[in-house]
């Protein structure tokens, strides 16, 4: 980010004392939503943890009602309880079964919606720039997911032992993938504050599709009953309902606007 900035392609604020006293929190959120969510994948098929990360959604439309006074249209309400009782089926279902998993991913979803209201109420109330969060964001939770990776898990011993740690390929498609990570989230900040919470989280439901779909293919773990598939086709049907709803609503509100 500073290399972009430094040749002007990009443009952010100077961290300070005050500024980093007030996006601890987002910098918290972000950090569990990280964490959970790769602790939950390693109890969790690829398919389940999709579903169960839907209820993201149900957590974001209550808290943009008590922090931004909305509320989503009777369709989008319908299509998030579709979601959800795919999720109750497919995990009542799951011969897969895990407690822990669970667990962490119920924590993932309360902590990528808490991520999620944040930047949008973080950007009313300090005036900064999505790109000024993102950066200050990144800066304040390097220590603190490096303190976590040094003393929890056992990161650094197999990343030394890694045998192609010094694959010239391996290391151009992990500068690849690290950069993918940096526009990941600088999309998921610029979506949050121009559009809504709701609206980044409808974008990711498109994005489930993919993954569940693939996650059912490339990986053996998956082992399905007719009742699990049933619950994660509803999943997947709700994510999609909900998507073409919210998008209906958006148009509508955008016509409306520009016959004002």
């Amino acid at each position: 980010m500073n290399l972009l900035k430094g040749v002007g392609l990009f443009h952010f604020a100077p961290l300070s004392a005050k500024g980093a006293r007030q996006i601890l929190p987002l910098v918290f959120c972000w950090w569990l939503y990280v964490v959970s969510g790769v602790t939950a994948l390693r109890y969790l098929t690829v398919p389940m943890f999709s579903v169960f990360r839907r209820s993201t959604t149900l957590i974001v439309v209550v808290g943009e009602f008590f922090m931004f006074h909305k509320l989503p249209s009777k369709s989008c309400l319908g299509s998030i309880v579709v979601m959800l009782i795919g999720a109750i089926i497919a995990g009542a279902t799951d011969l897969t079964y895990s407690l822990p998993g669970y667990i962490w991913v119920s924590v993932c979803a309360i902590s990528t919606a808490m991520y999620l209201l944040l930047i949008r109420a973080l950007k009313d109330s300090t005036g900064l720039s999505e790109s000024s969060l993102l950066y200050h964001n990144n800066v304040l939770s390097l220590p603190l997911m490096a303190s976590y990776m040094l003393t929890a898990t056992n990161e650094v011993q197999t990343v030394r032992q890694y045998p192609q740690l010094n694959n010239i390929w391996f290391l151009l498609f992990l500068g690849v993938s690290a950069s993918q990570a940096f526009l990941l989230n600088l999309c998921i900040f610029r979506c949050t504050t121009i559009n809504s919470p709701l609206a980044t989280t409808i974008t990711g439901q498109m994005k489930d599709i993919v993954t569940t779909g693939l996650g059912m293919i490339l990986f053996g773990d998956v082992q399905f009953s007719s009742k699990n598939l049933l619950g994660i086709t509803l999943g997947l049907l709700g994510g999609m309902l909900y998507s073409f709803f919210g998008y209906m609503e958006r148009q509508r509100q955008k016509q409306q606007q520009d016959k004002v």
